[in-house]
């Protein structure tokens, strides 16, 4: 096993730059058919080479594009609700000061809690200088691995964009190996699992995107009808973390709240409340219908595929897990047709 891991870590770099391609490929695929797709017409063999780049290119201006407007978007927002927030503070403490003047009016109750505030300031010092000296080297480490990890993308990235470049190629060599090592039949079924999982993890990824612009556009109206703070920037925000199977919105739910906390407590712990429902809706009525109607699940095999998914292995699981089952399932379901057709098994009742 300890093998085994060392390997996927060697090949880390390749598995993330061929699951990058993969995402890249949906909307490179849009480019090519919807955008250039008047440079294969084209009598200048040069200009037909071009559409390839071009959609690269297009491709990689979106995401980035979208990556840094979200964060030029976000960024502001939340400088000025951390503002407000500093500019309350003293507010804040003026009026703890005011509830401790009124409940505690003992000269000796406030020096012996100052005395235990004092003792423990100085423990917390000392703590705290054992702490930093320990700690340079953790720090160290973890600025390498910070280095090493942004590197790794890096080259994750050109591999992706060279995966993008010369797909059909590496598709074909793809092909030669597996007729050279296997016979005909295998090979033929080899590559049809190929198809199966390719078109599931397409669906898969394209369902996820839609029922992320689902729950931004919903959460945005009904923000926008409780007129609570802020309704486009955590409407983007909640949309952005949807991208993560039916928990995602939660994850979005903690800034989005401190934002609104910021502004109007009560409003924040309404923005909870409509984020739960909001979430019960989505986990069971939306989710199972965009994303396992597009991998061609019902309902109850979405949420089984999640379960089973997340325990197994955490939040990869639940990533992975539904496309995973989507493919088992498809599986299952061309034995079970190919079994009954063989027993001339037409129509169960």
């Amino acid at each position: 096993m300890d093998f085994i891991l060392k390997i996927l870590s060697i090949l880390s770099p390749f598995i993330v730059g061929v699951s990058i391609a993969f995402v890249l490929n949906i909307p490179m695929k849009l480019f090519e058919t919807k955008v250039f797709y008047s440079l294969d017409r084209s009598k200048t063999p040069a200009l037909r080479k071009l559409k390839r780049p071009l959609s690269i290119a297009a491709t990689l201006i979106l995401v980035f594009g979208f990556l840094i407007g979200l964060t030029l978007f976000i960024i502001p927002q939340l400088i000025e609700s951390t503002a407000t927030l500093v500019n309350a503070v003293p507010g804040y403490v003026q009026s703890l000061e005011t509830l401790v003047n009124q409940y505690i009016n003992s000269s000796e109750l406030l020096n012996a809690l100052g005395n235990e505030i004092l003792m423990a300031w100085k423990d917390f010092i000392q703590v705290g200088s054992k702490f930093l000296g320990t700690s340079l080297a953790g720090l160290l480490t973890m600025t390498l691995g910070f280095t090493t990890s942004v590197v790794n993308f890096g080259l994750s990235l050109v591999l992706a964009v060279y995966m993008l470049a010369s797909k059909e190629k590496l598709i074909l060599q793809t092909k030669k190996v597996i007729f050279a090592f296997f016979n005909k039949s295998t090979a033929a079924q080899i590559l049809h699992l190929g198809e199966i999982t390719d078109l599931a993890f397409y669906r898969f990824i394209a369902g996820q995107f839609t029922e992320a612009l689902i729950i931004g556009a919903l959460c945005f109206i009904g923000m926008s009808l409780l007129a609570l703070p802020y309704p486009l920037l955590i409407s983007v925000i909640i949309a952005v973390t949807s991208l993560i199977p039916i928990f995602g919105a939660f994850i979005g739910t903690v800034p989005a709240a401190f934002i609104i906390f910021i502004i109007d407590p009560l409003k924040a712990l309404w923005f909870i409340v409509f984020i739960v429902i909001l979430q019960q809706f989505e986990g069971n009525i939306i989710y199972p219908r965009v994303v396992g109607n597009s991998i061609g699940l019902s309902g109850l095999w979405v949420l089984l595929a999640m379960v089973i998914g997340g325990s197994t292995f955490g939040l990869l699981g639940m990533l992975l897990g539904i496309p995973i089952f989507s493919i088992l399932y498809q599986i299952l379901r061309t034995i079970v047709y190919k079994r009954l057709h063989t027993k001339k098994i037409v129509k169960i009742q």
